[in-house]
């Protein structure tokens, strides 16, 4: 599966570049979305000349390879929709249309609650239901796409997913601008300048952080969670303070692989360490 976490890394790579591209917003979404396309298809092309060694593999790609070069795409299409209709508006106008995106998010985010707490907790249980194309239930809405009813690249659910990761990177984005809107003197938000980008979950970086803390191995443990979260967000340049606690719940309401990403994190490692020994 290496080909394919290679081509979303080669994403990530072009996508930590978008600032140096322009500074115009709407050229910089622009980049992004060509390149997000671009990296789609290489992945689809992938799968229909290589396809997948096993069931497992199949799922993983259609649950977090694709969702990552995907839902990327979905959230910049929706940036870009939203900074064509705010340009040129006044604060107060523009504030109110972000807040009433906000507001749609959360309300589309709480209907489908159920989707959006298999997502985060990392559950398995209805995998081969959800990310085998095998098991692909075509919902009425999606039918007449036919970007997603490419039957080699497509399950229901890997779009479902994308969704929600669109969804969560959007709600950062637009309480990131309405604080901008709310604080115009203070426009250096939440390390929105980092030179360091951050390329998984944010619950990633929540799992990484809560290990260092419980382990002590920030000034022997006294530096609390939050203060942990506002160091790592000012780094990386991602709003975790607010949702930390949070992320503990769900790592802690998990029912397999509780850490997950610590777990990736030591597999990588010793891959490689391992391709070096021979």
């Amino acid at each position: 599966m290496e080909m394919y976490w290679d081509i979303i890394f080669e994403l990530k790579m072009e996508l930590s570049k978008i600032e140096a591209v322009s500074t115009n917003v709407i050229d910089q979404v622009e980049y992004a979305i060509g390149h997000c396309k671009i990296a789609l298809e290489k992945l689809r092309k992938l799968v229909v000349v290589k396809g997948f060694p096993d069931r497992e593999s199949e799922i993983l790609f259609f649950k977090e390879i694709k969702p990552a070069a995907y839902g990327r795409l979905l959230y910049y299409q929706l940036v870009f929709e939203i900074e064509s209709k705010r340009r040129n508006a006044d604060v107060m106008l523009t504030k109110r249309y972000l807040q009433n995106c906000l507001y749609k998010i959360n309300e589309f985010m709480e209907k489908r609650h159920l989707k959006v707490q298999y997502y985060r907790c990392g559950y398995k249980h209805l995998d081969e239901q959800y990310f085998l194309r095998s098991n692909a239930e075509i919902p009425l809405e999606l039918r007449d796409s036919r970007e997603l009813l490419d039957e080699a690249f497509f399950t229901w659910h890997d779009h479902t997913f994308s969704v929600i990761m669109a969804n969560e990177m959007l709600l950062d984005y637009l309480s990131k601008e309405i604080e901008k809107l709310e604080n115009p003197g203070n426009n250096k938000v939440n390390g929105a300048n980092s030179s360091y980008l951050w390329c998984g979950k944010k619950i990633d970086l929540a799992e990484l952080i809560y290990a260092l803390h419980y382990a002590k191995m920030v000034n022997g443990g006294k530096t609390t969670i939050r203060e942990l979260a506002e160091m790592f967000g000012q780094l990386f340049g991602v709003e975790l303070s607010k949702d930390i606690y949070r992320f503990h719940a769900e790592i802690q309401q998990r029912k397999i692989d509780r850490t997950k990403f610590l777990d990736f994190l030591r597999s990588v490692l010793q891959q490689r360490l391992d391709e070096d020994n021979e």
